[in-house]
């Protein structure tokens, strides 16, 4: 069984991560910072992940939350299975996290979401937008309740206050 006491250097490196998701980013320049320090924060996770660093629900979380700020399939891939086990070990938040990183990873093969998870902003409309094609249609009825996915509509209109404060 993981240990009980979780990394707490994975926790800071959760939360730089997490404070520069507030931000709004509507530049270039500004959105390109950012993907730098998503991929040194990535780096690190991989690091820690050979180091046999990331153990508990915790661990594992903020490990799948940060590897989702990724850009490959194997970063998404790799959210996905942290965040499945971090759901069985009882992380409830994980359960989202698994249905976003596997919608994010079949975006990066080419395939439709599942879950409608995944969403992006349109600089000319100025708002967030769902990405389409979403393929829901092998869904079970009581999926995305279980998995604690928001409906679309709630998820865009919080998206967009963001926005607009």
């Amino acid at each position: 069984m993981p240990p009980e006491t979780d990394n707490l250097r994975l926790q800071e490196i959760f939360q730089e991560d997490q404070a520069d998701r507030e931000k709004v980013y509507d530049t270039a320049e500004a959105l390109a910072t950012l993907k730098q320090r998503d991929r040194d924060r990535i780096k690190r996770i991989y690091v820690m992940m050979e180091l046999d660093e990331i153990k508990t629900k915790n661990d594992l979380y903020y490990a799948s939350v940060i590897l989702q700020h990724g850009e490959t399939a194997a970063d998404f891939l790799t959210a996905h299975r942290m965040a499945g086990i971090a759901a069985i070990l009882g992380h409830r938040t994980s359960r989202w996290l698994m249905a976003a990183s596997f919608d994010r990873f079949l975006m990066s093969v080419g395939h439709g979401q599942i879950y409608g998870t995944q969403f992006e902003f349109s600089q000319e409309d100025r708002c967030y937008q769902l990405k389409l094609p979403v393929q829901d249609a092998t869904m079970l009825a009581f999926e995305k309740e279980f998995l604690g996915i928001p409906p679309v509509n709630e998820r865009l209109k919080a998206l967009n206050e963001r926005i607009q404060s």
